[in-house]
Parts: structure tokens; sequence; C-alpha cells
């Protein structure tokens, strides 16, 4: 991510989708986090969407007929250890709240069997990492799963374990998944024909079609937002949003929004 240009900051070597879309909510916070290299803590929302992801990552790597309750229950308990949860979740799930914590988590697994059938899914990667150029940036990035479909295309999937959004809010979630449908064709490894969000809390279950559109777009967005944080980087002036994302950042302290405020 190199340019011929005077930068008073130097950008992240490469951009994911969340660090575009935290850019694009609050300059300023990309800059704490990606250009300073200052670290946000985990909440214990992070930290029980980790639990059941690397969950599922077990179930969808045993063999198509041991895809079941049983075995999936098995593999919760084997993570737990083999992965040292209770010490990794120490300091941000208080104590008499852990049993609640796996509990949540086991409600989010048991949901897989009624979103999907798992024996049905035709896997061909899992926590599968994209890197590559895409438009003028560098990205890199993780998906969750993506299968085979009937026609030999594939669908990618992504396990969201926070609360199911309202209807008029799930187009804008499909954000990430429609950036690695474009990477994936644009890294020549598939040709993505549909994407879905599985929200595990709930049982619920969001498809959506892949378009020529959609990957116009996306690249769209990537150059719009690659050339902001380029813009920002050369100028230093990273701008930051005051609104009810604020609540949940880690930066309030150093934030000038916030300091006014104080005084």
């Amino acid at each position: 991510m190199t340019e011929h240009r005077e930068l008073k900051f130097q950008p992240p070597q490469y951009l994911s989708a969340s660090s575009m879309g935290t850019f694009n909510q609050c300059p300023l916070r990309f800059k704490y986090n990606k250009i300073d290299g200052l670290t946000e803590p985990p909440t214990e929302a992070t930290l029980l969407g980790n639990f059941v992801h690397e969950i599922l990552e077990g179930l969808y790597a045993l063999p198509v007929d041991e895809r079941n309750v049983a075995s999936v229950r098995s593999i919760a308990g084997q993570v737990w250890h083999s992965s040292n949860w209770e010490q990794r979740i120490d300091g941000y799930v208080h104590p008499t709240e852990v049993h609640n914590f796996r509990w949540e988590s086991w409600f989010c697994v048991e949901n897989i069997f009624k979103v999907e059938n798992p024996k049905s899914i035709a896997v061909r990667g899992i926590e599968f990492e994209v890197n590559g150029k895409l438009g003028p940036a560098h990205i890199k990035g993780f998906i969750d799963r993506f299968e085979n479909d009937s026609d030999d295309l594939v669908v990618v999937s992504d396990y969201k374990t926070g609360k199911t959004p309202k209807a008029s809010w799930v187009k804008d979630k499909f954000v990430q998944l429609k950036l690695y449908a474009a990477m994936l064709h644009q890294l020549d490894v598939a040709s993505v024909s549909s994407l879905q969000l599985l929200y595990l809390r709930d049982g619920v279950k969001f498809t959506h079609k892949v378009t020529d559109e959609d990957i116009r777009e996306t690249v769209s967005y990537v150059t719009q937002t690659y050339d902001r944080i380029m813009q920002a980087c050369e100028t230093g002036n990273f701008t930051y949003n005051k609104s009810k994302l604020c609540n949940w950042c880690a930066f309030q302290k150093l934030c000038p929004a916030w300091k006014k405020e104080s005084k």
C-alpha cells in the first residue's frame, strides 16, 4: 500500500472490511487503532463470538456424517479447555456470569441446526484468508466459510452472534461479504453466487444473490475509502464523528470530542 506522495502518517499495510468501516464511521478512531497501533480490548460480546466461531470451525471440519449435535457438544467442551477460554475471558466476563456465557454460546451453536443442515454443506473453505489487491488497496480478511452450491459456484457464509438487525438494516450488513466475493473473484479462487448471514442468537438467515453491480460497487467503495485514507495520511486531518457508537469506543479519553465535553 505505497504511493509516491508526501505523507504525515504511514497508512496500514493492508485494509479490511472492518477497518474501512471504522474509517467511514470515525477517521480518528481508525487512526488511533490502525496507525497509532493502540489496541481495543475485547468485550464479552466479541469473546462470545470468537468462541462460537471456533466451535463451528471444528464442526465443519468433521466428515459430513459426523456433523450432529452430539459431536458439536463434544467439540464445544474440547475447545473450552484446549484453547484456554476460561483464562481468555478472565477480566472481561464476571466470574458469576461464566456459566451464562457458556450457555449463550451453546444456544448460538445449537441454532446452526435451525438455519441449515450441516450435513448438506459442501465446504470448500473454513476461516479462509483472502489477501491481495482490490482496486488500489491491499485487502486482507478471513471468510468464516464458503461452500459449493448446486451450480458449481460458491456461497459465502458469515456467522453472527449479535442481535438480529431490522429488515431495513440488513442490506448494509452484506458489505463485508460483498468484499469477500469480490476478492475471491479477483484472486481467481471462485465465482460467488450468493451470500449468507447466519444470525445464530435467534436462528435467522439472510441471503443475497451476488450481481456484477455488487462487485463494481464494492471496488468503488474500496477505492473511495482508500483515497480518503491516503488523503488523511497526507494532510494529517483525521476528523472525529460523535455518535451512539462512541459509547463502545475504547479511545474516549483521547478523543477531542469527549475532552471538550468533560471540561
